[in-house]
């Protein structure tokens, strides 16, 4: 489940700057059979003036041995481990809603795959959530990016300066959501405790 993967968003942001709220628990995914995977569930709220706007949400987990920077995070696919460069989202929409929850099962190990049936190797590490969005002032910016570089687009092609990603705004896009998401929209969700889901229990932050 873990796997390599590459704005630096680092992890500094408490809730009281925050105009949203984010928060978690643990829990044991099933009950039907044994064991059954450890869990984390995450769920938070998106401020009112963000709400509607194109952006992203996402969901890292950091190592307390390495604070302030995250060691993986959530995607569609299960969590990505990161090393450097950008940060992997879970999810990208065109409109934010005024809420969001997610949940994944926790990780065999923290190199490794799988579904864990106890937190213990994750004991301590905490679980950060937040989003970014695309601000009407942002949009205002891509614009104009956009409309100088078809304006000078001959002229770079000419001097053979053009590059491939003129061709599109996403990278200039996805900088400004995630610059955004320095601004308040990022905190910590949950502290993982101990949990054993041979037999099922539960836990809490």
């Amino acid at each position: 489940m873990l796997k390599k993967s590459g704005f630096i968003l680092l992890i500094t942001h408490g809730l009281a700057a925050m105009a949203q709220t984010v928060g978690g628990n643990v829990f044991c995914a099933g009950m039907a059979y044994d064991p059954s995977p450890a869990s984390v569930s995450i769920s938070g709220t998106v401020a009112g003036s963000d709400v509607g706007l194109p952006g992203a949400i996402w969901v890292g987990i950091e190592d307390p041995g390495v604070p302030g920077y995250p060691a993986a995070f959530l995607t569609p696919s299960g969590w990505v481990a990161w090393t450097t460069g950008g940060f992997p989202t879970y999810v990208e929409t065109p409109a934010l809603g005024s809420t969001f929850t997610y949940s994944a099962c926790i990780p065999s190990s923290p190199t490794g795959g799988g579904c864990a049936s106890t937190s213990a190797d994750f004991v301590g590490w905490k679980v950060y959530a937040g989003y970014g969005v695309l601000t009407p002032e942002h949009q205002a910016l891509i614009g104009k990016r956009r409309a100088s570089l078809d304006q000078a687009k001959p002229w770079l092609q000419q001097k053979g300066k053009w590059r491939a990603d003129y061709d599109d705004d996403l990278v200039f896009r996805n900088a400004l959501i995630q610059k955004s998401a320095n601004e308040g929209r990022w905190g910590p969700a949950l502290t993982i405790p101990l949990i054993d889901c041979t037999p099922p229990d539960s836990g809490g932050q």
